[in-house]
């Protein structure tokens, strides 16, 4: 799959040195050499064509195409060996680092090297700029993706709060922390990668063609990259008919004409058939991360054929600017459960971290109306 001139749904991993500018041209020339062996090596189960590497002067931003579990553990990896006293001789040195999942675009640079921007990098360089020295710190967008996945790798993850960036920005962070000392990076990949098993053994909630999602699979991965099959596996568990698969999976999609080819690729018919045997539920995110309105589902919700697409738009839109590329899935998700604009804004507002953020969401939701 050409991956050049097109837009993908990653997870970036950035990272700087800390301190770097500040050291002698030596000192930097053997820091940045010895980065470079701790990412080759950390990126050796990776396939190439599932990432890309770029270097930033002081440090790397690593694209993820594929799962977001790779960017995770690779950037685990990296925080630990770091913390590690060096050997002997070896200039100490230590990293912060930023994870986000968020749209790239992929071009060719000058030298035909692949060159990603977007909104992707740029957010995960500003998660990065709130961490401390070997700490790594994660997007809102990352952690709803990753939390999901698992008991386990939910268990890393401690919501620190928001963050401003230069340009007032502010962003909700979750730090990335090992549940308790006697564990490493070693034993905790041995876990999760346990915990993915089970999880690929385990029937969806509803008993869906393989086949059917396969073609879902294939159809987004043309707009968003190799990510489209765990998110796939992931909607399917939360919708029951085709056109709700198809719909959910769109917003995804952060370019509107490429969205609407995605749509119109969906086929007639192929809804789940039966009720499989009951599974373990998604894992509940951390109480201070938790939305105030988290699990409850009670209540009959209107026909999202009811609302105005038009409205859904420009409510989507507006949560974009706090939550990102996710909006879309939060507001259809609300929309399901909700019988007027009104009570929509309410239900989306409690989706963000700040009392300073509600407001503002709501006050210019008012003025949208």
């Amino acid at each position: 799959m050409e991956r050049h001139s097109r837009t993908w749904l990653c997870s970036v991993v950035f990272l700087d040195i800390v301190g770097y500018t500040q050291r002698p041209v030596a000192q930097q020339i053997e820091m940045k050499e010895h980065l470079q062996k701790l990412i080759s090596d950390a990126l050796a189960g990776v396939a190439e064509s599932d990432r890309i590497l770029v270097d930033t002067g002081d440090g790397a931003a690593l694209c993820f195409l594929g799962d977001p579990e790779e960017a995770l553990f690779v950037a685990i990896n990296l925080r630990d060996v770091l913390a590690v006293k060096p050997e002997r001789g070896r200039t100490p040195f230590t990293a912060r680092i930023g994870i986000n999942l968020g749209p790239v675009k992929v071009l060719k640079s000058i030298n035909g090297q692949l060159n990603p921007l977007g909104d992707g990098i740029n957010n995960a360089q500003r998660v990065m700029g709130f961490a401390e020295p070997n700490q790594i710190l994660v997007s809102r967008s990352f952690y709803d993706v990753i939390a999901c996945l698992s008991q386990e790798y939910s268990q890393l993850f401690h919501f620190v709060g928001t963050r401003k960036d230069k340009h007032v920005k502010e962003h909700a962070v979750y730090e990335v922390m090992l549940p308790d000392k006697e564990k490493t990076y070693t034993t905790t990949l041995a876990a999760a990668e346990q915990t993915r098993l089970q999880r690929q053994a385990e029937p969806l909630a509803l008993t869906w063609d393989p086949a059917a999602l396969a073609t879902a699979a294939h159809a987004l991965a043309l707009y968003i990259g190799p990510l489209a099959k765990v998110l796939v596996q992931r909607v399917a568990k939360q919708v029951s008919t085709t056109e709700e698969l198809y719909a959910t999976l769109a917003d995804m999609i952060p370019v509107d004409a490429e969205r609407e080819k995605f749509l119109a690729s969906a086929p007639a018919a192929a809804t789940p058939q039966a009720q499989a045997p009951p599974t373990a539920s998604n894992p509940e995110p951390p109480e201070a991360a938790r939305p105030a309105h988290a699990g409850n589902e009670a209540g009959s919700a209107p026909d999202k054929g009811s609302w105005d697409p038009a409205v859904l738009k420009t409510v989507e839109q507006g949560l974009a600017d706090y939550l990102g590329p996710l909006s879309g899935l939060l507001v259809r998700k609300a929309a399901k459960k909700c019988t007027t604009p009104e009570e929509l804004y309410r239900l989306l507002a409690a989706e963000l971290a700040t009392e300073e953020d509600q407001n503002a969401f709501l006050s210019a939701m008012s003025k949208s109306g």
